[in-house]
Parts: structure tokens; C-alpha cells; sequence
């Protein structure tokens, strides 16, 4: 998973490489005070406004010491699809909803102590995926847009204890629903194309694992601290004469 998120990265990598050199006689030279910009020809106006869809990949790490010093981390990749609304309250203020999915290579391998007995266990944690679905509420500065974000999310979470002393295997593979907090910075470098950087807190909720016996474990909130680079293609970007 590590090795197809790697080329995944590189995917992006140059899918970046290739948008910035097409669209570089559309690179922007004038920005403008609310959310539009000159590009020498034609004037764009509500810079913001419409749908949106891009590819980002980035790195995890876990918000919380729970597994024995052993952290959950790796990399993951996927794509974005929004839509944005500019000047609804104020002419520089963008309001907009996000959805994302990721495929993911987070994972650990460690000991654990279990509570109440104090058993040792060899510990193994995966998220395949996970996705948010967000509202993002921005201020539009010329071409640069400041936001932060908040809402549902979701992740495919696996894990299994296996407890020498006593032979017993525990697991649980479930989609496990939480919440995602965070914000970033995402500019406008054409028409139609911006980069964005950003930070995302995502909180996936609990579940119980289970033996074949009917015994379980109860684990922890899966916690994980995300940072990731993406780029985006707005479409339907409306020109008006220049004034």
C-alpha cells in the first residue's frame, strides 16, 4: 500500500507539472481587490463560485500515544469534488461543501497492554480508506483563499490482537463513522486551476473487537492528525469585459 501510495504521489506530482506549464498563458497578473482577476484580456468575475473537483495526497499521523509508544502513520492519495459560493454575505467572503476520498497506507504494528487484565498483545491497525464530506467557510483575497472546514467522516478500520498467553484473536473490520476539523490555503495560479495546502484533524469512532469465542475488546477512538497537497480545475469560469 506504502509503494502504490508512493506512486500515486508522483502521479500527482506530475499531473501538476503538466497543468501549470498548459495554463501558463492563462497565469494571472492583475489581481483584483474582490475575488476576480485580470488575465490582460477579459476580467473573471466571483473568482470562487462554482463547482470544483482536483486529486490531492498527503501524510497521517496519530493524534494520540494509545498502542505502547507505537504510532498509526502513512500516506494516502485520492480526489476532491465541491462547489463554492462567493459574495453571499460579502463580497469577499466564499462559503462552500467538500467531499474527499482517500485510499490509505496507515497502518501499525506494535504491543499493546490490555486493560483490565494486563495482557500483552501484538497489535495490527489499517484505515484503507476514509473520506469527509465539509463545509468550508473562506475569505477571498484576490486569488488567495484562507478557509476553514468541519464535518462528517468516515474510514474503513482494521484491527486485530493477538494475546500469546492465552492464544486469543480479537479483531474488528469495520466502516467507522467520526468527524473532521481543520483548514488551509488554496490559490488561484490561472483561470481555471488552483493549488491548495491543508490541515484536517479527523476522529474516527470506536468499535468493539471480537474473538471467535464471543469475548471482545473495546478499542479507541481512531485519532489521526492529516496534512496534504492537492490541485483543483473550477468549471464554467465566467468572463466579462474589462472595465
Amino acid at each position: 500500500m506504502k509503494f502504490r501510495t508512493g506512486v500515486f504521489a508522483l502521479a500527482m506530482t506530475s499531473t501538476v507539472a503538466m497543468a501549470i506549464s498548459a495554463n501558463a498563458a492563462d497565469t494571472y497578473r492583475i489581481p483584483e481587490a474582490v475575488g476576480g482577476y485580470k488575465d490582460g484580456s477579459a476580467y473573471v468575475a466571483g473568482g470562487w463560485s462554482g463547482f470544483y473537483a482536483g486529486v490531492n495526497g498527503g501524510y497521517a499521523f496519530d493524534a494520540q500515544d494509545r498502542h505502547g509508544g507505537v504510532l498509526d502513520d502513512g500516506g494516502f492519495g485520492g480526489g476532491q469534488i465541491g462547489y463554492n459560493w462567493q459574495g453571499i454575505w460579502h463580497p469577499h467572503f466564499v462559503f462552500g461543501i467538500e467531499a474527499d476520498i482517500q485510499g490509505s497506507g496507515i497502518d501499525n504494528r506494535g504491543l499493546a497492554t490490555l486493560i483490565p487484565s494486563g495482557n500483552i498483545a501484538n497489535h495490527e491497525i489499517s484505515i484503507d480508506y476514509f473520506g469527509t464530506v465539509r463545509g468550508r467557510l473562506g475569505y477571498a483575497a484576490g486569488p488567495l483563499l484562507i478557509y476553514g472546514t468541519g464535518g462528517f467522516a468516515y474510514g474503513g478500520v482494521n484491527i486485530r490482537f493477538h494475546v500469546p498467553a492465552t492464544g486469543n484473536v480479537f479483531t474488528t473490520n469495520n466502516a467507522q463513522p467520526g468527524f473532521a476539523a481543520g483548514g488551509g490555503l488554496e490559490y488561484k495560479f490561472s483561470r481555471a486551476w488552483s493549488v491548495k495546502a491543508e490541515y484536517q484533524y479527523i476522529d474516527l469512532d470506536h468499535d468493539n473487537a471480537v474473538s471467535s469465542s464471543g469475548s471482545f475488546i473495546r478499542t479507541k477512538d481512531t485519532e489521526l492528525n492529516t496534512v496534504r497537497a492537492g490541485i483543483n480545475y473550477h468549471f464554467g469560469s465566467v468572463y466579462e469585459p474589462l472595465k
